[in-house]
């Protein structure tokens, strides 16, 4: 696993000295370290982190306060607590929070949490950016439906030959089909 960029936060000192140490000894920078929700935030927009170990009970905002914050700002969180209530699970899972870790900790659960976390993390951007292109293309392929809608109807062509129309047109003015379709569209609805 790549070193990642980590935001501590823990409001017992003792133990985010124990966790950092942790983290350094596999390789990872510690880019920031609080004991307070609030500035964990403020930290977060300032550093940019990979990924946030984030206490729930802590002074200012509670973690998982903190952890809707991060996920505002996209950027993954795993929860490190002495809380393993049901509850506290729960509310974990409503604010988007990649893992969960009872203390006390071993380094052996601490990491292997951080790995897989930032690993759901990076699949969860990946088929985030996937349906963005999909959705993309869906709204060009509603766009062009619609161009050759109108050119249908106006000259009386099929489909087919409509489609055609469009396309040869777009390479005339050398541009994407879709940009066709929307002059098009366009044009339609001002006449």
């Amino acid at each position: 696993m790549k070193p990642l960029s980590i935001l501590l936060v823990e409001d017992e000192v003792l133990i985010r000295v124990d966790i950092k140490e942790m983290l350094e000894r596999a390789g990872h920078v510690v880019a920031a370290e609080c004991g307070n929700g609030r500035r964990a935030v403020e930290l977060a927009r300032q550093v940019t982190p990979e990924l946030v170990l984030l206490d729930i009970m802590m002074p200012g905002l509670d973690g998982l306060e903190v952890a809707k914050c991060m996920h505002e700002l996209n950027v993954p969180v795993v929860i490190v607590t002495a809380y393993g209530q049901p509850n506290f699970i729960k509310r974990a899972e409503n604010v988007h929070v990649y893992g969960y870790v009872v203390k006390p900790l071993s380094e052996q659960n601490l990491l292997a949490t951080v790995q897989i976390a930032y690993s759901r993390w990076q699949e969860f951007c990946q088929v985030n950016k996937e349906l963005q292109e999909i959705k993309e293309q869906l709204d060009y392929q509603k766009l062009i439906a619609h161009a050759r809608a109108i050119i249908q109807d106006r000259l009386g062509l099929s489909a087919q030959e409509a489609h055609k129309r469009l396309l040869r047109e777009a390479m005339r003015q050398q541009i994407a089909v879709a940009e066709i379709a929307e002059k098009i569209i366009r044009k339609a609805k001002n006449n």
